[in-house]
């Protein structure tokens, strides 16, 4: 049984001064508006009969880090004394992936030198015997420092994710007895709601435009090579190449460092944006090379197409991650899917378009509801618009009318990508701490629900 370096959390004691926050700021001259470590506060509104507590968190330096696992560029390190989990700045792309994969909201985005930051253990004072400046901080010993043993459990705390990582850190839950708040008035709704919106989103679609398109244009390049391949007309090379260049282009502008965008596939292994990358400059080169130059050995055409499924189904795994609210394990907006249509419409075959399309607006629409009975924005004017435009595709590809078909199937497919890009979200513990609150019956009781 191992032991390693360990924050101790105990929140009967924490009392939201951010005194452990005022002194990670202070010790490493941090900015702000990019804390490392940050107080969330369970219950913040005192809703009636639901316990309150503050919960200190920065990063944890998981055993099975996943920042460390998913980096494509491999800029984290290990510290081997202290089990730091440390970031490289100099072989950082700033993809903000990480921020992504981590449960606890740790990896910050430094937007002047376009790489991510973290807590770092204070590894310096560590190996010079000293404790985090976090710990050395607090006033009322809620925050302190000991070893953990691989058999010990983090206790269930609204907020942190039981994710299985390992995290550096032992939780003392709250005692039974702890008091909570008493009604003094009862609010004219469930407030806590609210606060939904002042948590600032890791995934926005102003931010995340590029990506949005790259994640179209891909799957399109794939059906039509794909439809081609099963006898379809073949798309002109300069166009195709043009397309997929763009889009790498477009992928690699979304980088903090763009100078270091060849790190990106460094990560094979383990990272899946590694694999996305790979695969894509894979895809592309290959099924270009086939469209060029015409005496290539026929079977390289099929590894092309086994190329282009495998990206697909990459860059759906890279959004593993994410959380869409009133979704299921399928979602209308999944590459894969977009691939399969462009090649059926590609190659005029309305009842596979249309089965594809069945399935994708089947799925659409439910989403749709669900989020409706949820009490989440729904753009029902947008929907409609997406209903429409395969719809109206549909009947064009019967009437033979494959370019009238191809650009409402593709209006519809950018539509749906777009909104994912809006509703999709990182949890952090920000929002499992209103999720929790929203799961609580003694919480909606006051407001007869």
């Amino acid at each position: 049984m191992s032991a390693r370096p360990s924050f101790i959390l105990d929140v009967n004691k924490c009392t939201g001064c951010h005194a452990c926050a005022m002194a990670c700021q202070i010790a490493n001259d941090l900015p702000v508006t990019q804390p490392w470590r940050e107080v969330r506060t369970f219950n913040e509104l005192h809703v009636p009969d639901v316990e309150l507590m503050h919960l200190s968190l920065a990063c944890n330096h998981c055993a099975d880090a996943p920042c460390m696992e998913q980096c494509p560029a491999r800029a984290f390190r290990r510290d081997e004394k202290t089990g730091a989990v440390l970031i490289d700045a100099d072989s950082c792309i700033g993809c903000r992936y990480c921020a992504w994969v981590c449960p606890y909201g740790a990896p910050r985005f430094d937007e002047e030198r376009g790489v991510m930051t973290k807590c770092n253990f204070c590894v310096d004072k560590q190996h010079e015997g000293g404790e985090p400046a976090c710990v050395t901080s607090c006033p009322t010993d809620a925050l302190t420092w000991g070893e953990l043993t691989d058999e010990e459990h983090i206790q269930d705390v609204p907020g942190f994710a039981q994710a299985g990582i390992g995290p550096a850190i032992r939780i003392e839950p709250l005692r039974s007895k702890r008091l909570v708040p008493e009604m003094t008035h009862p609010p004219a709704m469930p407030p806590w709601r609210r606060l939904r919106g002042k948590i600032t989103p890791h995934i926005t679609l102003v931010h995340e435009w590029t990506l949005a398109l790259f994640t179209v244009m891909v799957p399109v390049l794939v059906g039509v090579f794909t439809a081609w391949r099963f006898g379809g007309a073949a798309p002109d090379w300069k166009i195709f190449l043009g397309i997929g260049v763009a889009g790498m282009a477009m992928s690699a502008s979304h980088l903090g460092r763009k100078d270091r965008s060849w790190r990106a596939a460094l990560h094979l292994d383990e990272s899946w944006l590694s694999r996305e990358i790979v695969l894509v400059g894979g895809f592309l080169g290959v099924s270009s090379g086939m469209l060029v130059f015409g005496g290539l050995p026929s079977w390289l055409g099929w590894v092309a197409v086994a190329l282009g499924f495998i990206t697909l189904a990459a860059i759906d795994q890279v959004y593993k991650v994410t959380l869409i609210r009133g979704a299921g394990p399928l979602h209308s907006a999944q590459v894969l899917g977009t691939g399969l249509l462009v090649g059926a419409v590609w190659n005029g075959l309305p009842l596979v378009a249309g089965a594809v399309v069945l399935v994708k607006l089947s799925l659409y629409l439910a989403r749709k509801n669900n989020r409706s009975r949820l009490g989440l924005k729904t753009h029902p004017a947008v929907g409609w618009l997406r209903v429409a435009a395969p719809s109206l595709g549909m009947v064009a590809l019967v009437g033979d009318l494959p370019w009238v078909a191809m650009v409402l199937i593709l209006i519809g497919e950018i539509i749906d990508r777009g909104e994912f890009y809006v509703e999709v979200e990182i949890p952090t513990p920000n929002s499992l701490q209103l999720d929790e609150l929203d799961a609580r019956p003694e919480a909606h009781a006051v407001f007869g629900g």
